[in-house]
């Protein structure tokens, strides 16, 4: 049961803007034990279903259920929600930072988030202007998926 809870709680860390559900993955302290059941997934598949079912099954319930709650309080308490966001975003970088601890950093960690960081911000300005607005119209949304995929990458970053 307690899987399921925490299943929800990532499910709903996905689709707040600006938390990822790698992060809260990190934060209950099973990002590393379910990349583990993932990637070694045929080597004991019950043991590992029965880990990663609840999860999975609460990562659902928290997208779906908890994304039309969102939605209303988004369009409702606009400013007040962004300011929860805020706090919870701020609250779990010591959390992040805690795990660092515990591995050392490379100087390849390092090359990666500058390497992120700048594609990401090069990708923000480049949505500010009415050049992205031709490239996604010449290259049949291209960039979305690009993007997608960088999104989607965001949800492995937190692994060291």
């Amino acid at each position: 049961m307690k899987n399921f809870f925490v299943g929800i709680t990532i499910g709903i860390g996905a689709i707040l803007p600006g938390i990822s559900s790698g992060v809260m993955c990190v934060v209950f302290g099973l990002y590393e034990k379910i990349i583990n059941s993932i990637t070694n997934f045929f080597k004991d598949i019950k043991q590992n279903f029965k880990f990663l079912f609840p999860i999975a099954i609460g990562v659902l319930v928290g997208v779906f259920v908890c994304g039309n709650i969102l939605n209303f309080l988004f369009d409702k308490f606009s400013r007040p929600i962004s300011f929860v966001f805020i706090g919870l975003i701020l609250g779990s970088i010591k959390i992040v930072f805690n795990q660092i601890k515990t591995h050392k950093i490379k100087l390849s960690y390092i090359l990666c988030a500058l390497f992120t960081f700048s594609l990401s911000f090069y990708l923000i300005t480049l949505e500010k202007t009415s050049l992205i607005n031709q490239i996604i119209d010449i290259q049949n949304n291209s960039f979305l998926i690009l993007c997608g995929i960088l999104m989607s990458a965001g949800i492995v970053i937190p692994r060291s």
